[in-house]
């Protein structure tokens, strides 16, 4: 079976314990306008310019806002990644689900400390078929398996007996501020916490703290609310605004609309604070 990676690498104790193959897959269910990796986003991909916008750079003018015409590149066989290899790049490669694991078996030796594979995206989830082949069979080999998402798929509770460990995003408490910004809403994202809360052991939240998005008194009072069916053994992370993938925007021809969302130290002791009174258990990866 054929899956789509952004990029592959290792990592330790950010993305799960212990040293971790990571491997980030394309496609995501969400545009959030903060996302440090917007080359993601598109299911099938995009291509990403370095050092000019991707349109300029097409002489056939088959690429429209770092997105590939995708009759016009077949047609002539993209040979503008092969003659400006330097300065085009495509931001995913298709691979076989039989490689990845083999390349685990050959990693093994690396996953000390706990480790093993981590998959994230993009949102993995979106490339249902193939993550839940990848993770069987990790399971099978008994591999430490953790996933990241977003939690917007409707089955995510069928992966929870073949994931060790859960890493789930929380980006708002309230449906109609996460649908207006993120382009979904969190009806489904709530259900999968409180589904995982219930089932699991190994949890963990991750609240991106976004300036003028959910940085408020109020939103830190809600979401300790809406985080409360969480128990001692699961952890929240509070992640702050960075503009780490600003760049890229450019680079996959999207404009970065995210202004002044930094958040101050203050702000964030006094955001963290409402979640540690609340009597959720705090963490830093």
């Amino acid at each position: 079976m054929k899956v789509r990676v952004l990029q592959r690498g290792f990592n330790f104790s950010q993305d799960g314990p212990g040293n971790r193959l990571v491997y980030h897959l394309q496609g995501c269910t969400m545009r959030c306008p903060w996302c440090s990796n917007p080359e993601s986003i598109a299911p099938a991909g995009c291509i990403l310019a370095l050092g000019e916008e991707a349109d300029r750079l097409c002489p056939f003018g088959a690429v429209r806002g770092g997105m590939p015409d995708e009759a016009k590149c077949a047609a002539c066989e993209k040979p503008c990644l092969s003659a400006h290899s330097r300065s085009l790049r495509m931001s995913c490669t298709e691979e076989d689900t039989d490689d990845i694991l083999r390349e685990v078996d050959r990693s093994k030796m690396l996953f000390f400390d706990g480790g093993g594979v981590t998959f994230t995206g993009g949102e993995a989830t979106l490339q249902w078929d193939a993550l839940v082949l990848l993770l069987s069979a990790l399971h099978e080999k008994g591999v430490h398996t953790a996933l990241e998402t977003n939690g917007t798929h409707p089955r995510l509770a069928e992966l929870f007996d073949r994931i060790d460990y859960l890493i789930l995003d929380c980006k708002h408490w309230d449906d109609e501020t996460h649908r207006r910004v993120t382009g979904r809403g969190n009806g489904q994202i709530l259900r999968n916490l409180r589904a995982a809360a219930g089932a699991r052991s190994q949890l963990l939240v991750r609240i991106p703290l976004i300036g003028g998005f959910n940085d408020s008194a109020d939103d830190a009072r809600m979401f300790a609310e809406t985080l409360s069916c969480l128990r001692t053994e699961h952890s929240v992370e509070v992640l702050r605004y960075h503009e780490y993938g600003r760049d890229k925007w450019k680079q996959c021809g999207m404009e970065y609309t995210v202004r002044d969302a930094f958040v101050s130290d203050e702000s964030y002791r006094q955001f963290c604070a409402v979640l540690r009174d609340s009597g959720l258990q705090l963490t830093h990866t």
